[in-house]
């Protein structure tokens, strides 16, 4: 039987080497494996591989780079779009508009002043491309006119005219010859027999078989001694009237060179031209000379609508001009009020009363 300790320290030394047994007797108890130690050829292959490893992943990480580059690059160089050019502004209405309408065109959004101007450039593609055909028109219209009467007269119009004479035209050229027999002996019985009475049965057949009636011998020499004699007289008449026609071109032409110089510039020109032309050419009637700005100003004042236009024009103007003067006053009343008054001069007191005025005046300044 052993002595038991008495103190701590004896304690502490005595469990302490029983922890050491313990963990010897459970050292001893695991049995330790044999772990082999790797070859060389092993430790080759597998440095190698880790070095390819490592060179495929810095080569992937490059080709990376340089694509993220490429990219960042080709998007700086990319061509930027540059800035939208903005709605052009119309300042003046159309000509076709009435003056009183056009007075309203600034007011109007830009979108409607787009669209108006689209349907005005429209109409005048759509006059320019009919143009030939009103041309056709007209000319076949100057061609009519004169036969008119005659049309009516028919109870036909000019279409129907123009169609009839050109069916007798192909009938005539293509007809047999008991066609064409029958039309040419209608129309002698028409326009010939009708008017001129059986003798004209004779002078077409004189005409039919060629005898042409002979003029006289001393009436070709009269008549060629009349034209020798009156030939200078005839080119002198001649030259005059080419000169004369010359001219008239001439100054026609500047006229209207002048005149549409004006209608540009003029704004209610395109309204009141034919008022101009009716009053020039009652001014030239009665031999005074009127020149194109009096003729616009006397049309404009004539014209109810354009002179209520202008009226309220003038008004806005004097309007303007009476707020900038009041302004101006305003200003000028503003920096001479802080300015010490100027008294008038005064005269030297000759007495007492006068002393005492001038004193109190003084002082009451």
């Amino acid at each position: 039987m052993t002595n038991e300790p008495t103190t701590i320290r004896d304690a502490l030394e005595s469990a302490i080497p029983q922890e050491e047994e313990v963990q010897t007797s459970s050292n001893e108890a695991v049995v330790e494996q044999p772990v082999s130690e790797p070859t060389e050829d092993v430790v080759n292959n597998e440095q190698t591989e880790k070095l390819q490893d490592e060179q495929d992943k810095f080569a992937k990480t490059d080709n990376t780079n340089i694509a993220n580059q490429a990219e960042s690059s080709v998007d700086q160089t990319a061509i930027k779009p540059g800035p939208k050019s903005e709605p052009k502004q119309i300042e003046k209405a159309p000509v076709s508009w009435k003056p009183e309408v056009r007075e309203h065109w600034a007011s109007l959004p830009t979108e409607i002043k787009n669209e108006v101007m689209r349907r005005e450039r429209d109409i005048q593609n759509t006059l320019k491309e009919s143009n030939e055909a009103r041309k056709m028109v007209e000319q076949f219209n100057r061609v009519i006119q004169p036969y008119e009467m005659f049309i009516k007269a028919e109870n036909s119009n000019p279409l129907q005219a123009v169609d009839n004479l050109m069916a007798t035209a192909a009938r005539l050229r293509t007809g047999t010859s008991g066609d064409v027999a029958q039309m040419v002996a209608g129309i002698v019985n028409q326009f010939g027999v009708g008017r001129f009475g059986k003798a004209f049965i004779e002078q077409l057949d004189s005409a039919l078989v060629g005898e042409i009636p002979q003029e006289d011998a001393q009436s070709a020499q009269m008549r060629n001694m009349l034209q020798q004699q009156l030939a200078p007289v005839q080119n002198f008449m001649n030259q005059f009237q080419q000169a004369q026609h010359m001219q008239q071109e001439r100054l026609t032409q500047e006229a209207a060179t002048e005149v549409q110089g004006f209608l540009q510039n003029a704004e209610f020109a395109e309204d009141v031209r034919e008022d101009m032309a009716d009053l020039m050419e009652v001014a030239q009637r009665r031999g005074r000379e009127l020149t194109l700005q009096e003729a616009y100003q006397q049309a404009c004042i004539a014209n109810p609508k354009i002179r209520s236009i202008l009226q309220q024009r003038g008004k806005s103007v004097d309007a303007n001009k009476l707020t900038g003067a009041a302004q101006k006053a305003k200003s000028a009343a503003v920096s001479v009020s802080g300015a010490p008054a100027i008294s008038a001069p005064q005269r030297a007191a000759v007495d007492v009363r006068s002393a005492i005025e001038s004193a109190i005046a003084s002082h009451s300044r």
